[in-house]
Parts: structure tokens; C-alpha cells; sequence
């Protein structure tokens, strides 16, 4: 049964939600707290944020709701003229109806929980529960439901309950659901018939998806309710809400698809103080296509697949790919390009996870399907760089398999295809004819016509200068590679990449072009090689933050390996630490301040950022990075 609970406690229950109009309704955030006191008497909500269903003196009612480990509370101040209400309560009668579809598999299972006032010397105050939409209402005893007097002008009521999850069929999946309540207004009891109904949203048995999401706050949903408004996405909801060991401690985080971003939280991750996220290389969020968790590393982790849809002026294509959850924030580790499509026609290929044998990670096959509208003549796009490319139903492999290899996914194997026709050779007099000798492999394209094909695929304009230039030995090779950076797009060419014969391409995740302030190449981790640099600044209001993001260049990727707060500005005021880049190190020392000191300091460090903090000159010391585990860390 519920424990008796503080006010204040009490006080932070908040049901959060737009003006009662069901194109308004964003979600139904439900407040965590410890317990509640379910009397009848709600002068302890007082603090709370009470929303309201209905006008007038007749048929409306304010409500808020929370939840606890043990179930959900409800509390709401009615006010009805006239109430109706028998011995053996019913659907005929006047009540508060909460709705609530939990999933059920890839469907939604829909119930209504009845909460009916009691009648002085009459009835006691009782609660019932019925599928969505039924009238055959049966009592739910182990609710406790508890009214009061109205202590405003008017006639109705006052109510408070308590329905435990025990009694809520699916509801150990209760906070992925979606739900709605409403005010049933009977007007008379020899001729019961609904006069009004207010309701949040619509219900309709049949369109179950038209009910709003339901959001918990606190735990992972008060995470992720941080993350949301942090970026002013406050109204977004996710796409994806995922639930799996990612920490590796046995204990399930929630992952979240939201808008154009990953985030992760849990009770074991970053020892469960915050969340760590990552933000998706797609222009819409209607463009991740999929996303589900499976361990492809056999380390008893389990990774994020998604499926991306990414555009260009030369077509689309769509990329199965692979993030790591691990750490403090998502990664991606591998990726496969599974449709590609333009205006003539696509080509798609299929993917498939076959089962390891006993304790061998398991593989990851790709096989050539299908093409609409394009053939080996008419299809004129290059293999991708950035990922593993496509296999074409024409081309001279069928099917390919990866497997995870300790630092990257490694090819295992692959079948030929048998319908593959190599393109005709010219006969032996043609070929003496035309040149002495056939080369042993086509010669590898300039730097230079690597940089036009970029420029082509990414749509940007001949002669367009790139905003940062620079050289720098990235993939550890005989030579540097060479850096342009276009806007935010930033492409890598030179020998380290595929032995010179294509490029390698990546967004820097800044909100605009303005926003990418800097980049550069240092040794920071001492293994002789040279790491991306970008400073990104981000806005909060007033506020303004430069983000240094570090990345390295891998043969599966461009892994990120540390984001740190460098600098803060607001009104003139600033902190800006000082970046020390020498001798395969990477030090940053408090800097200096202008306008603030310890006295006047008007921020807190938010534990659920998952960028590493600013450092204060009267507080901290210098800080030296290290490689440890694929990420820079303190």
C-alpha cells in the first residue's frame, strides 16, 4: 500500500500538458515520487501543475497524475452539478476515465480504469477497470480510491487514487504506452445516457496510435526530458524507445531514437548519472528507418543497428549501421550500404545476423537482391568510401559476411556471383594494336579528381572554396592526407584512405556552418599520428559553449574520442580554458576568466550533459588526456 509522504514530495507531482486540445497534446509526462498519500484532501498538491479537461461549473475537472515503484496516482478536482451514482458502480455513471494501451507485442492493449467518487451514505468511493471502449466494467479492488469535498465554489468533488501496476494488464512495459483520460457527465440516473464527455484526446479503440505518448519523468524518461529541452526539442517524442544491457553490468538501459539523435541512460550508465547521446547523420528524423539492439561484438553487450536514409542532389541511399553504446556516448563502429537509388532507378541488397558458433561473435552477411530501372550500363555511381559499399546484383560478388575482429568488424568471407559476366576484353590483335601491355589494376585517380567527385556527390558548386584547409599524417601511413572542410561537410583524401582511390567524408555536428569555429590536426594520444580537432560552439538561450570534439580516422570509421566544454560567454562575461596540443599529449588548463569568479558564478554542472565539464580557474587544476579503452579520458 502507499506510505504516507512528505508535502514537498508530494508538491512535485506535475502533470505536464498543453491547453486541453487534442492537436496540442505533445505526451503525458507522470511525475516520479516515493509515495503518496491518497485521502481525499489534495491541499498538499498545491505546488503541483494541475491541467484541466472541460468549462464551466458543469462536467469539467483539473487532475494531475505520478507514479512510483508500486503504481501509478491520480488526483483531480471535479466539478459536476449533478452526480450520479448507484450501489454497484458502472459505465453509466459519472467518473474519471484514465485510458492506457501498453504494448503487446508490435500492438497496443488498450483498458480503461474507471475512478468513481463516492455519495455520502450511500456508496464509498470505488475504482473498476474494462477493455477500451466495452461497457462491462469490473471492480478493481486492489485500488484505493479515496474523494473529498470541493474546496472551491461549486458542486463536485475532490478525488485521489491509487491503482497498483499489479492490477494494469502489461504494465511492466507501462511507461512505452500512450494514453488519455476524460470526464464522463451522466445526467440522470432513471435514464442513464452520457450528456458530456471532455477528454484530453479523443479515444478511439480502433486508432489506438492517436493517444497520446505517456512520459514519465524521473529515471530514464527524466533524462531524457533533460536532453529534449536542453536542445528545445521539448515537444519531440521518440521514435524508437529500445531496452537492453548496453553497460554491461546486467542492468537494462533505456535507448532512445528522438528526433536526429541516439541517447542512452540507465541506472548503470556513466554509474547512472546522466545520459551520453549522439547525433544522427540524417537530414530528417523521418529518415532513421529502423533501429533495434543486438550483441554483434559476442562481448554480452548488445549494439544499436539502425537503418538510415541519407540524401544528396545525386540521389539517396540507405545505410545499415552500427553503434557502440559503450562509454559515454554512442559511436558508430561499422557500416553497410544496403539501397542506393536516383532518379533512374535503386539497387537493394539484403542483410541478415547468422548465429556465432559457441562463443564467436556473430557474422554479418550482406547479399546482392535486386534492381528497379538501373543495370550494369546505365548505373553510374562509385563505390562508397566512407562504408562497405553495396553489392550490385551484376557485380562479381553475391554475398559477403563480417564479423567482429577485437578493434573492427573484418571480412570472414564471400560467394561469387555465377550470373557475373566480366566486361569483354578486346581481342589479342586489338590489344597489341591499341597499347604494349595490359596494366596490372587501373590507375588510382588524383587527389585533386577525388576532391571534384565529393564536391559532385554533396552538391557543391565548382570553385566553391572550403572554409578549412589543412595537412596532416591521419591514417598513419608514408604520407599526409589532405583536409578540406565545405560548410560542415568535411572530406579526407590521400593514400591512408583505401591506397589513395577514394575518400573519406563525415558532418562535423554543429547546428550551423557559422557554428564550426575551428579545425585542426595534433598527435594527441602518442601513437605518431594526427587527430581531428573541430571547436563547435552551441547556443542555450543567452548562453553560449565551445565544444572541442576529437576524432580519429580508423579503417571502419571516424570515431569520436572525446568532447570537452572549452569556453563559456554570456553578456560579455567568459571562461575560456587554454588547449594544449604538444609532444602526443593533449592538456587543458583553466584559462582565465572575465567577469566571473567564484562568488558570482551562475551555473551548476549538469550531470546529465554527457560533455566533459569547463574547467574554473579558481577551482580546477589542468587536466592531461589519455588513450584508454578507444576513448580520451581524465
Amino acid at each position: 500500500m502507499p506510505r504516507a509522504a512528505a508535502p514537498s514530495l508530494v508538491a512535485l507531482l506535475v502533470f505536464a500538458l498543453a491547453p486541453p486540445c487534442a492537436e496540442a497534446q505533445a505526451g503525458m509526462r507522470v511525475t516520479e515520487v516515493e509515495s503518496v498519500r491518497v485521502d481525499g484532501a489534495i491541499r498538499d498538491w498545491r505546488g503541483a501543475h494541475f491541467a484541466t479537461v472541460g468549462r464551466g461549473p458543469d462536467a469539467s475537472m483539473r487532475f494531475a497524475l505520478g507514479h512510483d515503484d508500486e503504481g501509478l496516482y491520480v488526483a483531480a478536482q471535479v466539478w459536476d452539478e449533478r452526480i450520479v451514482r448507484t450501489p454497484r458502480p458502472g459505465a453509466r455513471e459519472d467518473a474519471v476515465i484514465v485510458t492506457l494501451a501498453f504494448p503487446r507485442g508490435r500492438r497496443l492493449r488498450a483498458f480503461d480504469v474507471y475512478l468513481f467518487a463516492g455519495v455520502s451514505g450511500r456508496s464509498a468511493a470505488s475504482a473498476g477497470i474494462a477493455p477500451a471502449g466495452r461497457s462491462r466494467v469490473r471492480p478493481l479492488s486492489s485500488a484505493r480510491v479515496v474523494e473529498g469535498p470541493l474546496t472551491r465554489r461549486g458542486r463536485g468533488y475532490t478525488l485521489e487514487a491509487f491503482v497498483p501496476f499489479s492490477a494494469l494488464p502489461g504494465s511492466s512495459r507501462w511507461d512505452r504506452g500512450r494514453g488519455s483520460i476524460r470526464l464522463r457527465d451522466v445526467d440522470a440516473e432513471a435514464h442513464p445516457e452520457v450528456e458530456n464527455e471532455p477528454a484530453l484526446v479523443e479515444v478511439d479503440p480502433r486508432h489506438l496510435d492517436r493517444l497520446v505518448p505517456l512520459m514519465p519523468t524521473g529515471g530514464a524518461g527524466g533524462a531524457l526530458t533533460a536532453f529534449l529541452n536542453e536542445r528545445g526539442l521539448g515537444a519531440a517524442r521518440p521514435r524508437h524507445d529500445l531496452r537492453g544491457d548496453v553497460a554491461g553490468d546486467d542492468r537494462p538501459e533505456r535507448v532512445f531514437v528522438v528526433d536526429r539523435y541516439v541517447v542512452v541512460t540507465g541506472p548503470g550508465y556513466r554509474d547512472g548519472g546522466g545520459y551520453g547521446y549522439q547525433r544522427l547523420a540524417v537530414d530528417d528524423a523521418q529518415d532513421v528507418r529502423d533501429a533495434e539492439l543486438h550483441d554483434l561484438t559476442g562481448d554480452g553487450n548488445e549494439e544499436l543497428v539502425l537503418v538510415l536514409r541519407q540524401r544528396n542532389d545525386q540521389g539517396e541511399r540507405d545505410l545499415w549501421q552500427v553503434m557502440s553504446l559503450a562509454g559515454d556516448s554512442p559511436r558508430p563502429i561499422f557500416g553497410i550500404e544496403i539501397r542506393k537509388a536516383t532518379r533512374q532507378g535503386s539497387v537493394e541488397a539484403r542483410i541478415r545476423i547468422v548465429r556465432g558458433r559457441g562463443r564467436r561473435p556473430p557474422q554479418i552477411e550482406i547479399r546482392a537482391h535486386r534492381a528497379r530501372g538501373l543495370d550494369r550500363e546505365s548505373y553510374r555511381e562509385s563505390p562508397a568510401s566512407d562504408v562497405e559499399p553495396i553489392l550490385l546484383p551484376w557485380g562479381p560478388v553475391r554475398s559477403r559476411r563480417y564479423r567482429w575482429g577485437g578493434r573492427g568488424f573484418e571480412r570472414t568471407g564471400e560467394r561469387r556471383n555465377p550470373r557475373y559476366r566480366p566486361p569483354e576484353e578486346p581481342s589479342r590483335g586489338e590489344a597489341r594494336a591499341s597499347r604494349p601491355a595490359e596494366p596490372s589494376e587501373p590507375e588510382a585517380p588524383s587527389e585533386g579528381e577525388l576532391l571534384a567527385e565529393f564536391r559532385r556527390r554533396s552538391g557543391i558548386r565548382r570553385g566553391t572554396r572550403p572554409r578549412f584547409r589543412l595537412r596532416a599524417n591521419l591514417a598513419g601511413g608514408r604520407g599526409p592526407e589532405r583536409v578540406h572542410v565545405y560548410g560542415r561537410r568535411l572530406v579526407v583524401v590521400g593514400e591512408g584512405i583505401q591506397g589513395g582511390r577514394s575518400f573519406l567524408s563525415y558532418e562535423v555536428p554543429a547546428d550551423g556552418d557559422e557554428d564550426l569555429l575551428d579545425v585542426s590536426a595534433a598527435d594527441v594520444t602518442g601513437d605518431g599520428r594526427a587527430e581531428l580537432l573541430f571547436r563547435v560552439r552551441q547556443r542555450f538561450d543567452d548562453v553560449q559553449r565551445e565544444v572541442l570534439l576529437v576524432h580519429r580516422i580508423t579503417p571502419n570509421g571516424f570515431p569520436r574520442l572525446l568532447q570537452v566544454e572549452v569556453a563559456r560567454r554570456r553578456d560579455g562575461h567568459r571562461v575560456v580554458n587554454q588547449v594544449v596540443t604538444r609532444g602526443g599529449r593533449l592538456v587543458i588548463r583553466p584559462g582565465r576568466a572575465r567577469g566571473w569568479g567564484e562568488d558570482d558564478w551562475p551555473f551548476t554542472q549538469d550531470p546529465n550533459d554527457s560533455v566533459e565539464p569547463l574547467l574554473l580557474p579558481w577551482r580546477d587544476r589542468p587536466v592531461r588526456y589519455r588513450l584508454r579503452g578507444g576513448r580520451l579520458v581524465r
